[in-house]
This record gives structure tokens, sequence and C-alpha cells, in this order.
């Protein structure tokens, strides 16, 4: 009796020990999987936005922005640099200057103010109205109708296109480069004229 009942403890205790090791087992497994999935996957926050003057809703991830965001801030410079007038103008030069990358600052601060010194002189003033935008990679070309007049009088007015190239920081946007460029290939880097406003 006493040899039965000894075998029966041995048994449960055997089975018992048998299922303790399964679980550790499957818990060992399940901790590699996630181990592998947090080493696999971005695990960076991504946030979407849909401020009320945005006309899309975008999402920044990382140092990555979506095409949304990348148009939309596009236009925003494209406005800010080419539609301007004699008192404004500082003041819209000191804000792009801000988004200015520190490799280009000095390059895009000589050019503005030189520019800016010409707006005065002249009585010059500009309106850009953006009619297209295209996104290639961190590059934004638009293309708008600009209408410059000095003093009163509309001296020109035509179809032109810019092309911006941007970079984002740890969540801040810097821009690289801001120049006009051929309508039909923004992009093509080969008949690049200088950086303008």
């Amino acid at each position: 009796m006493k040899l039965k009942r000894f075998r029966s403890s041995l048994t449960t205790a055997q089975w018992g020990n048998r299922m303790w090791s399964g679980i550790a087992v499957v818990m060992v497994i399940s901790n590699l999987l996630l181990v592998a999935h947090i080493i696999t996957n971005d695990a960076r926050e991504k946030t979407v936005f849909v401020p009320p003057d945005m006309e899309q809703p975008f999402s920044i991830q990382g140092d990555n922005a979506s095409p949304e965001y990348l148009m939309q801030v596009g236009e925003w410079f494209a406005s800010l640099a080419l539609s301007y007038t004699p008192k404004n103008v500082d003041y819209r030069t000191n804000v792009f200057l801000r988004y200015a990358a520190p490799e280009s600052v000095s390059i895009l601060q000589t050019h503005l103010q030189d520019e800016a010194v010409r707006i005065k002189r002249n009585e010059m003033s500009s309106l850009f109205f953006p009619v297209d935008a295209k996104v290639r990679g961190n590059f934004v070309a638009i293309t708008g109708q600009q209408v410059l007049r000095v003093g009163k009088e509309i001296v020109s007015e035509k179809r032109t296109a810019y092309r911006m190239e941007f970079r984002l920081d740890s969540g801040f946007l810097h821009i690289i480069e801001f120049k006009e460029v051929n309508r039909e290939k923004p992009f093509n880097t080969d008949h690049d004229t200088a950086t303008t406003q």
C-alpha cells in the first residue's frame, strides 16, 4: 500500500515537473520572439497631425516626414520667400533663415539680404500663387504664378518653379536649398540657377 502511494506521488511529481518545464520552455520561446520583434521593428513614435491651417493630414516618424508634410511646408516656404513688400521683406527673410540648415545659413543669408536691399531700393513687391507641388525624397518642387511690381506698376507676371531640399533633424525641419529651376524638369540639377528669392 505504501509503495503504491509512493509511486502515485512520484508520478504526480514527475507530471508536475514536466508541466512546469513545458511552461518554462514556452515562456523562453515567447521572450525570444518578443526580443526579435523589438529588434526588427521600428518602435519610434509616429505622430499624425491635422492642424487647422493645413489642407491634408501628415505624419512625422523619427527623421522622416510624409510627402504631404513636405509638400505643404514647401508651399509655405515658397510663399514666405516669394511674396513680399519693401516693408515686410526683412521679417520674412529672418523667418526663412530660422529654418536654414547650419551648412546653408551663410549662402542663404547673403543672398536673401542682398535681395532685401534691392527690393527696398527699387520699391519692389511680389506675390506668388502656388499652383502645383511635387515631392521626390526630401526635395519639393513648387510651381506657381509670380507677379512682380515696381511701385504700383506690374513689370512681370510669369509661371516659375522653385526647388527646395529639406532635412528633418530630431523633429526640426531644416531647409538646405531654395532654387529657381526649370518648370519642365524641376528635379534635374544640371541647369540649376543660383539660389534666388
